[in-house]
């Protein structure tokens, strides 16, 4: 009873606690213009100004709509909505507008001051899923950061979904941006435990998989060149130490495995949903094994394309990889899951995964009503061993999405003989 009485005082100091920031951050992260600021609107805006942050931070659309509002009539409600944006952007904790009296009669200067660091807390990067021959997945990231400068993950999974065993452990990470975030030092650590389906088991060799794994990977990421508002070119590089415990007749037996790992990533986007919105991005790996008892080497690309106008989207997706060498069983490539190959079981296809891959797919959406959208999709592609011959696969499904990241898929395998339907559900949060 007493542990009872604890845990709900404690409970009760949590939202009591949140209440308070929530008032705090509703008046504080707000600006309300008063009668007073109303009479203003006569004056024409002679010139906006950002002090406190560099205005290079913001994106080039906002900076372009702050210049377009040079010469106007002052709005206390548009500009309460660009120093919303600002605030947004640059992750500052309070952007207080400020009326300036300006140089030519009837104007004035608007000044937008920036303060304070915001501390944000987010889930972004979680997801659920469940699949009907893998069961649930699961990955709660919990993510503070503070600005451009700061950033902490930690993260809880249960991922049965994105490689061909299922690895159960946790994740931290914490990385540090310096010079406006263009370089970012960092370091993640995780541990894990593995478990596998039966016709993995019985297809394995006596050494290729493990019952837990723990890894230390340092990286520096780079931003060598950022476009306008939406367009990035980033390069990670990094070193990843892993150790494993081989699931074997011996007992406590464990390997090392040591690896350069190197990231090429694009961004694009181009226009807006109403008039045509297009956005590329890419995504180029590579990872090379050394010493120890594994040496290898790993190719793996991606390539989207997406364009949406009005309530119509297609998207195109293509992947791709390649494996040479004695590698560690956590890096061969999965499909027939919910994000390659959909329809299709994993552990019917390649229960041991595969050194090889091919996959593309097409989907087409149409919005019903709000954020809610129908879609069809066709996946096409093969995984395969070097040596062996590659099979060519395809399916086909239909189902509900949603723009916050829900979905609820119905795939079919594409063959001849027995049609066995594949249900996926989840969301990104």
């Amino acid at each position: 009873m007493r542990r009872n009485t604890l845990f709900g005082r404690m409970v009760a100091a949590v939202f009591v606690a949140g209440f308070l920031f929530g008032l705090f951050s509703a008046r504080a992260f707000s600006w309300n213009p008063s009668d007073e600021t109303n009479v203003n609107s006569r004056y024409t805006v002679e010139s906006v100004e950002i002090t406190g942050a560099s205005e290079a931070r913001l994106s080039r659309s906002l900076r372009e709509e702050l210049r377009r509002y040079v010469g106007q009539r002052f709005s206390p409600e548009t500009f309460a909505r660009l120093s919303s944006r600002v605030r947004d952007e640059l992750k500052a904790r309070l952007v207080s507008p400020k009326l300036m009296k300006g140089t030519a009669p009837e104007s004035v200067r608007v000044v937008l001051d920036v303060m304070g660091r915001r501390v944000n807390v987010s889930t972004d990067q979680s997801r659920l899923a469940w699949h009907t021959r893998q069961g649930w997945t699961g990955d709660l990231s919990l993510t503070i950061e503070e600005r451009d400068r700061q950033r902490l993950t930690l993260s809880a999974f249960s991922d049965g979904d994105t490689l061909t065993e299922r690895s159960i452990g946790t994740r931290a990470g914490y990385s540090r941006g310096l010079f406006h975030g263009r370089i970012r030092p960092g370091f993640s650590v995780s541990t894990a435990h593995a478990q596998y389906d039966a016709r993995t088991l019985v297809a394995a060799g006596m050494n290729e998989l493990y019952r837990n794994a723990d890894s230390f990977q340092p990286t520096v990421t780079f931003i060598p060149w950022r476009g306008d508002d939406r367009e990035e070119l980033t390069v990670a590089s990094g070193l990843r130490l892993q150790r494993f415990a081989l699931l074997s007749p011996e007992a406590n037996r464990n390997v090392a495995s040591h690896a350069l790992v190197n990231t090429l990533r694009y961004r694009r986007v181009r226009g807006d949903v109403e008039n045509g919105r297009l956005s590329w991005n890419g995504l180029v790996g590579l990872a090379n094994g050394f010493g120890a008892e594994y040496s290898f080497d790993r190719q793996e690309f991606r390539a989207g394309v997406e364009h949406q106008r009005g309530g119509s989207r297609l998207t195109i997706d293509f992947t791709g990889g390649s494996l040479r060498g004695n590698a560690p069983f956590t890096d061969r490539f999965a499909a027939g899951n919910s994000l390659l190959l959909r329809g299709w079981n994993k552990f019917e296809i390649a229960p041991l995964g595969g050194t090889r891959l091919v996959a593309s797919s097409v989907e087409y959406g149409r919005s019903l009503k709000g954020k809610l959208e129908a879609s069809a999709f066709v996946d096409t592609g093969s995984i395969w061993n070097r040596g062996t011959a590659a099979v060519a696969r395809t399916s086909a499904g239909c189902g509900l999405r949603t723009r916050d990241g829900f979905f609820f898929y119905v795939a079919f395998p594409l063959r001849d003989g027995r049609v066995e339907p594949m249900v996926m559900t989840g969301a990104t949060f």
